[in-house]
């Protein structure tokens, strides 16, 4: 079997583990890169994502779903201890777990806040920390961020920092697994075709349509761009690459308006 790209099986029989995958999104473009590559894969997230685990069985038998909230340290816990008695070790994890909400900081309640940070940062920390006893070395870590965490865009305050903070996270957890082999780093997309955009997209005029036309100067991506690229992150293609935070499909010459929240 060969991938959408023509290539080698690069994953074959690795264990690997895709946190917050589901059908038509990023992580379900992962979780289907990986298992067209010849991984054994596992998903991970608070529902069972039922629409994705009939794709990959159509791809792979080598696929099951572990119930997992990374809000909840129990929860993660009981993740990693899984992972431990069913498959020993793991080659790696992506973690895609993430929410957002389009909304000027002066209108967030203490609870929107705490949210934000809770699933983009908190327990993006919390999930590594628990399953770092499982991976093996040489083994990988990446984690989906934003060009939000790069750059600022209104309406967007606090998951623009949850997002920088993962980066930071990042760069130092790199420098503190060198010695295990294991490399870790951030995907940073730009907008991309999937639900958590085209939510959105109601909230668009003539004016945010301009300005995301040239923020993107090869077009909006899609989400097997973005797996395309943690393939790569998480292959020997990139054994020398750790700490980096790779921004796709963006340029931050044309930030987006205000008045793609003020104007609602």
């Amino acid at each position: 079997m060969t991938t959408l790209n023509g290539g080698a099986e690069r994953f074959l029989s690795q264990r690997i583990l895709v946190i917050g995958a589901s059908a038509g999104g990023i992580g379900g473009a992962v979780a289907e890169r990986f298992a067209r590559e010849g991984a054994d894969l596992w998903l991970a997230s608070p529902q069972e994502p039922e629409k994705l685990l009939k794709q990959l069985h159509r791809i792979t038998s080598s696929v099951c779903w572990i119930q997992c909230d990374i809000t909840d340290t129990a929860s993660i816990k009981e993740t990693a201890a899984r992972v431990q008695r069913e498959a020993g070790s793991i080659h790696g994890f992506v973690n895609n777990a993430g929410i957002e909400s389009c909304e000027l900081l002066e209108s967030m309640s203490d609870e929107q806040i705490s949210e934000q940070l809770e699933v983009n940062l908190y327990g993006a920390i919390r999930i590594t920390k628990y399953l770092l006893p499982t991976i093996a070395s040489p083994g990988f870590i990446v984690h989906i961020g934003s060009m939000l965490g790069l750059a600022g865009c209104p309406g967007f305050a606090t998951y623009s920092a949850a997002k920088a903070g993962l980066a930071g996270f990042v760069r130092s957890l790199a420098l503190e697994l060198s010695e295990r082999r294991i490399r870790v780093n951030v995907v940073a997309p730009a907008l991309v075709h999937s639900p958590m955009t085209h939510k959105h997209a109601h909230l668009w005029n003539a004016e945010v349509e301009t300005q995301v036309r040239r923020s993107h100067p090869l077009g909006i991506g899609m989400t097997h761009d973005v797996a395309a690229t943690v393939a790569f992150l998480a292959s020997e293609d990139a054994r020398w690459i750790t700490g980096i935070v790779l921004p796709l499909g963006w340029t931050p010459n044309y930030p987006i308006p205000e008045s793609f929240i003020r104007d609602t």
